[in-house]
């Protein structure tokens, strides 16, 4: 929905309170404000939805109602990170985990620790960050939950790049990668390879590194994912080059080159140039390359 539109529908339930409140500040009245308040969060009304958001935490409270309360916690967890009150976000995460580790609210306490975790990284507080995102990690493999844990294992490739611990980063990779299998999802799993392939070239272990370029290439390929092809080609001539293999690394390129200019991709165009510059062919050596393999592919 637009803006407009959910302006239009919260001038309409805002009516609609005002006819609830007449006849009392019952679970009705609240069931409207609650959905009131949704709507303000997500146009950025941070002060109108708090205000609300408190109101419905009040009532939850009177009506000893833990599950309510925690879920008017949590949502008040994501209002405060929105609004960069990464603290605060952290205390009502906090307490709606509290409650939902009592009651065994499996995908609830999943949840409350991402938000944590997530505020700690804005706090830049990665020790603090790193034990919750390792927690929430053992819940969602204990439960299952795939998605999850593939948001939390992002968020420890990114803290534990941030403090160089490469052979960790390694191991995340490879589990990313085991989960995007698990869920057949073709682009997380050629991501997951040339990641993969990234990382073993920045330790220099070319020979680990080509054979993820390839495989994520391959996959890219079978799937006809054009953008990750002509980045699977890129970096498998890249290796290549650091092998000194320039005339394999002069024919990814060239493949790929062939590719960019069939579907029109400017940048990738000029990268592809860059490199093929960079192992010694001039402008009018590329266009014969282009020509020469154009002419074999037809001829196959």
């Amino acid at each position: 929905m637009t803006r407009e539109d959910i302006e239009k529908i919260l001038s309409e339930k805002i009516a609609n309170l005002k006819e609830l409140e007449k006849i009392g500040k019952n679970s009705d009245y609240i069931k409207e404000l609650s959905e009131i308040a949704f709507f303000q969060l997500e146009i950025e009304q941070y002060e109108n939805s708090e205000t609300n958001f408190l109101i419905c935490l009040k009532h939850f409270k009177k009506q000893f109602d833990r599950l309510g309360q925690a879920a008017v916690l949590g949502v008040l967890g994501t209002l405060y990170y929105k609004k960069a009150e990464y603290q605060k976000s952290i205390e009502n995460y906090q307490e709606a985990l509290n409650t939902y580790k009592e009651l065994n609210q499996n995908e609830e306490i999943i949840i409350s620790l991402i938000g944590i975790g997530s505020s700690y990284i804005k706090l830049k507080l990665l020790n603090e960050a790193s034990e919750i995102f390792l927690e929430c990690s053992s819940i969602c493999s204990a439960n299952n939950d795939i998605y999850h844990l593939l948001d939390c294992i992002g968020n420890l490739i990114y803290i534990y790049e941030s403090q160089e611990k490469w052979d960790v980063v390694l191991e995340l990779y490879k589990k990313s990668l085991k989960g995007f299998k698990e869920l057949k999802d073709k682009k997380g799993i050629i991501v997951s390879y040339f990641n993969l392939g990234l990382l073993e070239k920045k330790q220099n272990e070319y020979e680990n590194s080509l054979l993820y370029f390839k495989k994520g290439t391959n996959i890219a390929i079978e799937a006809n994912y054009v953008e990750y092809i002509l980045k699977g080609l890129s970096y498998v001539g890249e290796v290549l080059m650091y092998q000194r293999e320039f005339k394999e690394a002069k024919g990814q390129f060239i493949k790929a080159l062939e590719l960019a200019d069939k579907f029109k991709a400017k940048n990738a165009i000029i990268q592809l140039k860059i490199l093929l510059n960079s192992i010694g062919l001039s402008e009018k050596d590329i266009d014969n390359e282009l020509i020469k393999y154009k002419k074999e592919k037809l001829e196959r």
